[in-house]
């Protein structure tokens, strides 16, 4: 997200929004389980219960920077700094597509997950990691965004509504064991 992380108030806090680094993965970890447990609660056989770090810390690095330098990178993360604690996080992918469906080349920007601490809901973290995200595409030429919201997600509709996402399909899902 920004190279050089704004700074801004939400509520009476002091909030940046700024790429999170390896010192935040512990919070990342714990985030995610927060934002895992409803999920898996309502749809035990799309979610896993979170329950395994290692494969959560696997996950989460592939939003972080490579080391690497022939590995492409795809993967991106935002997170939600308030008073030096990542209080939240956006992840998303984002790549370069000129096939059959789309017509001319154009990027193609897929929110994959967003979770904001319990405990600092409702103070406009989600829609502060939106805005980012959205400044940053911005920048690019022709980019079509798109999120999952899972039935039942009441604030993620209104959060993705609020900022001009629209519903146009529809996604099924069957589990074969």
């Amino acid at each position: 997200m920004h190279a050089d992380p704004t700074m801004a108030r939400t509520a009476d806090a002091a909030f940046e929004i700024a790429e999170p680094r390896a010192q935040h993965m512990a919070s990342m970890v714990a985030l995610f389980r927060q934002g895992q447990q409803p999920h898996h609660a309502a749809f035990p056989d799309q979610f896993g219960p979170g329950d395994n770090d290692a494969v959560i810390v696997r996950f989460l690095k592939g939003f972080q920077p490579r080391n690497h330098p022939f590995k492409k990178r795809q993967g991106f993360a935002g997170g939600w700094v308030v008073d030096g604690a990542l209080r939240g996080y956006l992840l998303y992918r984002l790549y370069e597509t000129s096939d059959v469906y789309y017509g001319k080349s154009r990027w193609v920007c897929l929110v994959e997950d967003i979770v904001i601490d319990h405990h600092a809901r409702l103070l406009g973290g989600a829609t502060a990691l939106i805005d980012d995200l959205m400044q940053q595409l911005a920048r690019l030429e022709n980019c079509s965004v798109s999120a999952t919201v899972w039935k039942g997600n009441d604030a993620s509709q209104a959060l993705f509504q609020k900022h001009g996402f629209e519903a146009l399909s529809q996604s099924f899902y069957r589990t074969i064991r």
